[in-house]
């Protein structure tokens, strides 16, 4: 399978606002850090589709993305941000929770760990959650460009090890280098049977209204915004020319006339 177009649908706030779309979902859940939007972006071949950033916990909602119209990419908040309120990170994993329980889509959740650090216990309690409710999942071993090539697979088994699966169950992925790529949209491929799926136009045409009106309401603020600016700069322009033009009259007022200056001289 190869991604040829990637939307952003929405975002997720509150699971309440999860929507079934009928259409296969495949998710990306790590802690944060992980690289997970990178990856997503690498996987779509749109850098901006997913929001990167160098500090951690970016990622705070439910984000829903349509991939080549015909399935959903949904990228979860990312655990484990220390820096993160207590209330903050109850709020994320009830969001995550939430989703994983209610998705009647849902066909494969792509666990993330980083394959240069060993498993944390966040990253083994989830494994423990999907293995509870019985949820197909793959493990994704991100930014193996950082290691040397006779590194990955001996970090690779350690992984393993840890988290009590086998090397095969693991995929060494980058989105720097593109290692694994291919795979994983070949794995996704297999599992939603995707040459079996249509496009669902009634999302398709919702998004393309979406669009036209996010365009018309930026047009209308932008021409707003160079209104009032335009107008801005006639008022500062009268406002110079009737500053200079009273200082000119006050240049004037301060010459004596001639008259004067002989009377003056008269007097004396």
């Amino acid at each position: 399978m190869k991604v040829v177009s990637a939307e952003f649908i929405t975002s997720i706030g509150k699971i309440a606002g999860y929507k079934d779309y009928g259409m296969p979902e495949i998710t990306f859940v790590g802690r944060s850090n992980v690289g997970k939007s990178s990856l997503i972006n690498a996987l779509t071949n749109n850098k901006k589709l997913a929001k990167t950033s160098s500090s951690a916990g970016r990622t705070r909602l439910v984000n829903l993305f349509l991939i080549n119209q015909r399935f959903i990419l949904v990228d979860l908040p990312g655990y484990g941000y220390a820096k993160a309120g207590k209330e903050a990170q109850k709020e994320w994993k009830k969001l995550i929770d939430g989703y994983l329980e209610n998705s009647n889509q849902l066909k494969i959740i792509f666990v993330l760990v980083d394959i240069r650090i060993k498993p944390s216990e966040l990253d083994k309690q989830m494994l423990n959650y999907l293995y509870f409710y019985n949820m197909s999942f793959k493990v994704l071993a991100t930014k193996a460009d950082k290691l040397p090539k006779s590194q990955i697979k001996p970090s690779l088994h350690k992984i393993a090890v840890e988290l009590g699966l086998g090397d095969d169950d693991i995929m060494p992925v980058s989105a720097e280098s593109k290692l694994g790529l291919q795979e994983v949209l070949d794995f996704i491929d297999t599992t939603i049977e995707y040459e079996k799926l249509k496009p669902n136009t009634t999302l398709i045409s919702t998004l393309q209204l979406n669009k036209k009106a996010t365009k018309s309401n930026f047009n209308a603020k932008k021409q707003k915004v160079m209104n009032a600016t335009k107008g801005t700069a006639t008022k500062i322009k009268t406002q110079a020319n009737n500053t200079k033009g009273a200082q000119k009259v006050s240049t004037k007022t301060k010459h004596t006339p001639r008259y004067a200056l002989k009377n003056r001289k008269g007097k004396k």
